[in-house]
């Protein structure tokens, strides 16, 4: 007799409508094979002509191929959305009456009831742009939960009349960094999906513990099965002086029953790395960190990722795998993003020649290496192999960087991987390099001027004023009295001497 393989194997011990309104689950074995997309499959493109094709390139965003890299992040998203459903099974009376609480608390100290929490697990995805962090959520959440709205009619079992629940939301963090920024994202994601007014009585709240509380009823209440937080980067997160009020507020709402996942740069997580409390709540989702292939001969690079990419491909013929993957690793430097940009722009080359057949051959690679939509990914491409004199990109971390074991070209000194190439660096012209340092400067400049600005939003603050907020913050998270600090960052000077 074979094995079940029940739709929702958590309903063992019995029914729970928000679970069932997600996707059945689905077993890592098949993970891979749920999430490829392939819209040119059904496409007869092959009766057009090649520069009618060119519009098909467009639908590129629609195409997705997973490699055993990103498995276990998509394989997490689905656990701990379903996982945070099971916890707050409606027809559990005691789950009744803790929503019904919670609707009714009038203070942020009131969220900490220890008949309010029902505890979720948390996450991050860190990885440099270009390796696929929002792709895989994206394509993880359309599999796991096609349905991001689902309206339940009235069930005196689960003691509504109706809800609308939401399965999950993402927002991007704020780029300006601010609490309030944070708040009016969530509110906003919302009324984009539900169509209603919550941003408008969000901005009436006089003060920010009314606004946090109201945004937290609204996660609960619509019972919110995972927030997502993308764009996550250093200057609006790790360098942002409510960086801690952040991940408490993020901790607060997974004591709520609530999944949080953020996603963004490296560098944002630098602090959340420095407490061990954080890291603890913020990695049972797991901490993924997403890195670039270390050559070209990487199994997942090289057999998966290239592969999938070159299945999207309106040319009738197209050179060996293996030819790509040699001829433009010093232009993707092993990020699948970048090889995208490529892949399709020799594409674009190939279409626009005419002809009965389109063979797509190694010099339109080459061409489109000097593509003004593939120059800049060149130039970022450089700076992860570690080929660039300076770094011109900021948000790229240095150990981003290929290191000896990495399969590069071009030959790195002893002395911060400066290219010597032969004797043609010798010759190179000072002018680039002087272009690229008044660059630099101007984009310093800039940065200065933004973080002027913030600390002068800031300065009507104390450092009393923010360790009384935060204090607040702590009992919604559950961790006042806490004698340790959550973040390194909570020693980090006042507003006014930043």
């Amino acid at each position: 007799m074979g094995k079940l393989t029940p739709r929702h194997p958590e309903l063992v011990n019995g029914p729970n409508p928000l679970l069932e309104a997600a996707a059945p689950f689905i077993g890592f074995s098949k993970l891979a094979a749920t999430l490829r997309s392939e819209p040119l499959e059904e496409l007869d493109w092959e009766s057009m002509s090649p520069e009618y094709r060119v519009p098909l390139l467009s639908m590129a965003s629609q195409h997705y191929w997973p490699c055993r890299k990103i498995l276990d992040v998509a394989d997490s998203i689905q656990s701990t959305l379903r996982a945070g459903l099971m916890a707050r099974n409606p027809l559990s009376v005691a789950e009744q009456r803790r929503i019904n609480a919670l609707a009714l608390a009038d203070g942020l100290r009131q969220t900490n009831r220890c008949s309010l929490r029902v505890p979720a697990g948390g996450g991050i995805v860190a990885a440099i742009t270009g390796m696929g962090k929002s792709a895989i959520l994206a394509r993880a959440l359309q599999v796991v939960a096609p349905e991001q709205v689902v309206i339940h009619s009235k069930s005196e079992a689960c003691g509504w009349s109706s809800l609308t629940q939401v399965l999950y939301l993402v927002i991007d963090a704020p780029s300006n960094g601010t609490r309030g920024g944070l708040l009016a994202r969530i509110a906003e994601g919302l009324d984009v999906l539900l169509g209603t007014d919550y941003s408008e009585t969000l901005r009436k709240l006089r003060n920010l513990d009314s606004s946090l509380l109201f945004i937290t009823k609204l996660l609960s209440i619509h019972r919110v099965g995972m927030l997502a937080i993308d764009e996550n980067q250093l200057e609006n997160l790790e360098e942002s002086i409510w960086q801690r009020s952040f991940v408490l507020f993020f901790l607060g709402l997974m004591n709520l029953g609530i999944p949080v996942l953020l996603l963004g740069n490296p560098l944002a997580f630098s602090g959340i790395e420095a407490a061990s409390q954080n890291m603890r709540r913020l990695s049972t989702a797991g901490y993924h960190k997403l890195s670039p292939a270390l050559n070209s001969t990487d199994v997942w690079w090289a057999k998966e990722c290239v592969p999938g990419f070159c299945r999207f491909s309106v040319c009738e013929d197209v050179p060996p795998i293996q030819e790509i993957v040699d001829a433009t690793f010093e232009v993707s430097a092993g990020v699948p993003g970048l090889f995208g940009a490529v892949w399709w722009e020799a594409q674009r080359i190939a279409l626009r020649r005419g002809g009965e057949k389109v063979t797509l051959g190694l010099a339109d690679l080459l061409a489109a290496f000097e593509s003004p939509r593939v120059t800049e990914i060149r130039s970022i491409a450089q700076q992860i192999l570690g080929n660039s004199k300076i770094r011109p990109y900021l948000d790229i971390p240095p150990e981003a960087k290929i290191g000896p074991e990495r399969d590069s070209k071009a030959s790195c000194n002893n002395e911060g991987g400066i290219v010597t190439d032969g004797t043609k660096n010798q010759k190179e012209s000072l002018d680039p390099i002087r272009a690229m340092k008044s660059k630099l400067e101007r984009q310093a400049l800039a940065k200065e001027r933004a973080a002027a600005k913030r600390r002068e939003k800031a300065d009507y603050l104390s450092p009393d004023d923010i360790r009384a907020y935060e204090q607040k913050m702590e009992a919604f998270a559950g961790l006042d009295g806490m004698q340790e600090p959550l973040l390194a960052g909570a020693k980090r000077a006042s507003p006014k001497a930043r």
